[in-house]
This record gives structure tokens, sequence and C-alpha cells, in this order.
């Protein structure tokens, strides 16, 4: 996440000459991202985690479209024996998280008519998440539909006149409703970096 920051901070400063603007925007990006609930569950980065956009220009800074987001994360729990009154049970297994969302995002661009152009948005929509647990040959988990929040923060950095794409990266947050009580989730939340490509006019 620091260098993600970092990242971010040098793209924003190293780019001021004049840019055409475009209307119309699709993003395709790769996301990495953290859980920050429930770690006895799922607790480790993932790499494994992507995003789809799109953006229509409806004032000179303001633009509003639409997100699909995708998230896994996975965890490996090493063989050992559970006792209950009757029985007993040896085995290892890997718990998942797998996280779906759709949302309707708005972005806001600090300046226009350049090539480095930083934003920052909000989307809210609807999660559908996922948590199995495998152990041997069973599986055992519970599926949750919530409410989706994602607050987003990045920069879009054209690389010169003649190219209709660019290079899109951003940090975000997660905040879903989306719980399962019998394996301990409230809500789920996990933060994240994204990076991408930004198709302009496509």
């Amino acid at each position: 996440m620091k260098k993600g920051v970092v990242f971010l901070l040098f793209m924003i400063a190293s780019g001021s000459a004049s840019a055409q603007f475009y209307d119309k925007m699709f993003f395709v990006g790769w996301n990495v991202n953290t859980p920050l609930v429930n770690k006895e569950f799922v607790g480790k980065s993932s790499t494994r985690g992507a995003r789809l956009g799109y953006r229509e220009m409806i004032a000179e800074k303001f633009a509003i479209g639409v997100d699909i987001t995708w998230a896994t994360f996975d965890d490996y729990v090493p063989r050992q024996t559970y006792y209950t009154p009757t029985s007993a049970l040896t085995t290892d297994f890997t718990n998942y998280a797998n996280n779906y969302g759709v949302l309707l995002t708005g972005d806001y661009y600090f300046f226009t008519e350049k090539k480095v152009m930083p934003y920052v948005g909000l989307g809210a929509g609807v999660a559908y998440n996922s948590y199995k647990k495998y152990y041997n040959v069973y599986t055992d988990g519970d599926n949750s539909i919530g409410f989706l929040a994602r607050p987003t923060a990045g920069v879009w950095f054209k690389f010169s006149e003649r190219k209709n794409w660019g290079l899109n990266a951003g940090v975000h947050f997660d905040f879903s409703t989306a719980r399962s009580k019998d394996l301990g989730y409230k809500n789920f939340m996990n933060a994240g970096f994204e990076l991408g490509v930004v198709f302009l006019d496509w």
C-alpha cells in the first residue's frame, strides 16, 4: 500500500503538459487487496482481484459510470486434530472469501486537459460474498448479499497525444454488509491498490 501511494504521488508530480480530454473512459484494472476484518478466517493480502469500469463525463470535472469488481482471498490451515464430545477429526483445510461487486460510481477530476489527471471517487452498489471452508473432500460455507461502498483515489496518465489509452493507478477501500454469523463476519472490509489501463473514447 505504501509503495502504491508513493507511485501515485510520483505520477501526479511528473506530468503537467496539456492533453486532449475524452468524454468516455473504459478501465481494466488488476487489484491487490488486504482484508481488514476477521483475519482468523482469511488474513493474507491477495493479488487475485480485478475491476472493470466505465465512465462518462457529465460536467467539466465530474464523471459517472459503473464498476464491476472481483477479489479472492484464501488462507491455509495446517493439519491438526479437532475434538468433539463424541468424536475427533484430523484434517487440514483452506478458507476462501470470494467477493463480487457491482457499483454506480462518480469520479471528480481535480483538473482536466492534462496528461496526468488525479481524481477521487465514490461507488455504491451490491456485494455478493461467498465464504467457503474446504477440508478433505468436504465443503462448508455461507453466501451473503449486502450493500457495498467503495471510496477511491487515483490518477490516470496519458502517454502522448496520439494514443487513445493510458495508465490508471489508484487506491480503494471496500466496505460491505455481506455478513456471515457462522463464520464470524459482521461485515467485510478490505483496502487495496489498483494498476490498470484506461481506454479513451473506445
